[in-house]
């Protein structure tokens, strides 16, 4: 018998019987007329339609083209989830120019390596966000820009234009509606004339910096065409409904609320709720006030969700489903974020911004054991994936991480993927591309784990995480998982630090539950009985979660745990 969730994807693969390639202006465009009326942006101040949203969005483009932006010219953004963001966004796309979001949580010096290894020509910026002021950090880095003069530092940089949700205005720099008003001055047959001329949906739309768990962040080239695709499939993957509306905190700098929300939802005529920074008892009200009956959120957000005080004040029944991604989490999570949050269908995923976000996602017959340890499976295409991977957008292979040769199927090793939404590399970095891309348009992961043969992938750990004592590889997540276990711990997290004598030996980091005390000896002594000596940790330190190094998204920076462990050491 046929289920509600098969009759969804039926109803999606329908909608799109043939895939045509469009621009994410275009595209959009078609969803204003099919959607005129229904809601897109919600917030808690007000609301926009489609058709509100591509007026404003066309506002924006005439603006753009008013101060002299060009066809593949960058323009940055520092933004967080307000509407202005997603007018910026399409209104860039519309020109032909790409849009390069910037993760609103960096200061100065991050600043400054983005702004000029992206070739920003403009900067559409917030003036300040929590206790950072935007405008302070802009005067630090290229004061003659904020008084009139071209920058020496950032030749291309010509504009910065600033929306202040306060209404407060800069010298040297374009309110964001006096840009609105620009637009309003410019006719519509320019802007027609000119998206006509950069109908391209193969051309770079968007470049997204990683997190950077590894090092220094790299922009990920992708295009309007590959952003689509993996919009479309997330449809089948997930089995959304017409009009479902999703509360939207992650940021959009990041591809897993890019894809998985604001472009997702034009398909099923659905909206997205914007929570500008992320509260847990703001995103229940907001549940409660817009209807929202999806969100997108981190395993740390949904544990959040669930310690918020007489949870049960708040009226949750239009939640439905929760799309919960980006680290693992124990099955009492996942258990109890089915029950207390009375969810029909809580999946996860794995993916990359190297591949449009997550091609993998749990299916909605998963199981919470099923979501608790393996990732998810490959998600149909529908009408945008390609007949040889199988229907998929992407198709996946395990190889050795030391050589790079496949290995058979059913072994633990690293993952490689390619298909029609993987990048085609990282922006003026030939180098690391070539590092992770091979002549096939194979991507390596960097992650370890296994395909199952029913289809499940089950993730193990980090590649670049492996270290080596004394030429045996060890993988910090089987020590991770160990020290976890024992009650005193609440984290750890395992990296690879020199040694003289073994090439390399390990370092754990643990954080104590609250209140309690722990020796280096009784971590050792917990582990005897359940590691191989080698994979014991040679150091062990303790340390409180604020001291954690952690990216923009949540995602604990191994590389800066490993510097952390050699100052201690003096290395």
């Amino acid at each position: 018998m046929t289920n509600i969730f098969d009759e969804r994807i039926k109803k999606n693969l329908q909608r799109v019987p043939v895939w045509e390639r469009k621009t994410l202006g275009n595209r959009f465009d078609d969803f204003v007329k099919t959607n005129s009326t229904s809601d897109y942006i919600v917030t808690k101040e007000r609301v926009f339609s489609y058709r509100e949203t591509g007026k404003m969005i066309n506002l924006a483009a005439k603006g753009l083209i008013k101060i002299g932006i060009n066809n593949r010219e960058h323009v940055g953004q520092i933004m967080a989830n307000y509407p202005e963001a997603v007018f910026t966004k399409f209104a860039a796309a519309k020109i032909g120019a790409v849009n390069v979001p910037f993760n609103y949580r960096m200061l100065a010096e991050e600043m400054r390596y983005v702004l000029h290894q992206s070739d920003s020509v403009c900067l559409v910026t917030m003036d300040e966000w929590g206790a950072i002021n935007y405008i302070d950090i802009l005067k630090q880095i290229c004061p003659e820009l904020l008084r009139g003069l071209p920058s020496s530092e950032f030749p291309l940089l010509r504009n910065i234009v600033v929306f202040s949700p306060k209404n407060k205005k800069y010298e040297g720099t374009i309110d964001f509606y006096d840009l609105i008003q620009m637009g309003r001055d410019t006719n519509d047959e320019e802007l027609a004339r000119i998206q006509s001329q950069v109908n391209y949906p193969d051309e770079v739309v968007d470049i997204l910096y990683t997190s950077g768990t590894t090092g220094k962040p790299k922009g990920v080239m992708l295009t309007h065409d590959m952003l689509w695709r993996k919009s479309y499939s997330s449809l089948l993957g997930r089995a959304i409904e017409e009009g479902r509306r999703v509360l939207m905190s992650l940021p959009l700098y990041h591809v897993f609320g890019l894809v998985e929300g604001v472009l997702a939802m034009p398909w099923v005529n659905g909206a997205i709720v914007l929570q500008q920074a992320w509260d847990p008892e703001t995103a229940l009200e907001l549940i409660q006030s817009c209807n929202a009956t999806d969100i997108l959120c981190v395993p740390t957000m949904g544990l959040d969700l669930l310690n918020v005080p007489n949870i049960n004040r708040y009226d949750l029944d239009s939640l439905k489903a929760m799309y919960c991604a980006g680290a693992p989490a124990p099955l009492s999570l996942w258990e109890r974020l089915i029950e207390e949050l009375g969810l029909e269908y809580l999946n996860t995923g794995y993916g990359m911004t190297e591949t449009t976000s997550a091609p993998i996602q749990s299916p909605y017959y998963a199981t919470a054991q099923q979501i608790a340890t393996r990732v998810g499976v490959l998600i149909p295409g529908g009408a945008a994936g390609v007949r040889e991977y199988g229907g998929k957008c992407v198709e996946y292979k395990t190889i050795d991480p030391f050589t790079g040769k496949d290995l058979p199927p059913g072994s633990v090793g690293e993952w490689a993927c390619r298909g029609n939404v993987v990048t085609t590399g990282y922006y003026k970095k030939p180098l690391e591309t070539s590092e992770v891309l091979d002549k096939d348009g194979w991507l390596r992961s960097g992650d370890l784990g296994i395909i199952h043969e029913d289809g499940f992938l089950e993730i193990s750990g980090r590649s670049k995480e492996l270290y080596r004592i004394g030429g045996e590889n060890v993988s910090p997540k089987e020590i991770e998982e160990v020290i976890s276990k024992n009650p005193k711990v609440n984290q750890a997290y395992v990296v690879g630090v020199p040694d003289e004598r073994m090439g390399e030996v390990g370092m754990a980091f643990i954080e104590l539950k609250r209140g309690e005390e722990c020796a280096v000896g009784e971590i050792i002594d917990f582990c005897k009985n359940k590691l191989a000596r080698f994979k014991i940790p040679k150091y062990v330190m303790f340390i409180s979660a604020e001291d954690l190094p952690i990216t923009g998204t949540g995602k604990i920076q191994k590389f800066k745990l490993q510097e952390i462990g050699k100052r201690h050491l003096g290395i």
